[in-house]
């Protein structure tokens, strides 16, 4: 997911629009989750009914205590410097890199009151970044 294309809440945070949308889709995840869900006897879809908790919780639903989610390998982009033999460090290249995510269907969430909503610590990317000090 690409960070810059995301509208962010004034505290750092995914507004609800956002967080059902996606940047980029991946078959194999998709069919992971068909089938994970399949085997709960779930009739939730990908995509559509099954998110990561931030996400969740950015719709205004959160996971229930004790649920456990469907295990993903998702890629990330990140970027590193090389050095050559003789020391001289090159530009920094992207590179991808696998990341364990977890995601929850409907089936394991609860409306959130009002009051609650936003209340997730923002991201360590803003903080590096110099959102939140």
């Amino acid at each position: 997911m690409a960070t810059d294309s995301l509208s962010v809440h004034p505290r750092g945070f995914l507004t609800p629009e956002d967080a059902r949308s996606f940047d980029g889709y991946s078959i194999a995840n998709a069919i992971a989750v068909k089938t994970a869900l399949a085997e709960r006897g779930c009739a939730c879809e990908p995509y559509e009914d099954v998110f990561t908790f931030n996400r969740w919780r950015a719709q205004g639903r959160i996971v229930r205590r004790g649920e456990h989610g469907i295990r993903l390998t998702v890629y990330i982009t990140a970027m590193r410097a090389g050095e050559d033999a003789d020391g001289v460090v090159d530009e920094p290249r992207a590179y991808r890199m696998p990341k364990t995510s977890h995601v929850f269907c409907r089936c394991q969430t609860d409306e959130l009151a009002p009051r609650e909503r936003y209340t997730a610590r923002p991201s360590r990317l803003s903080e590096r970044i110099g959102g939140a000090k």
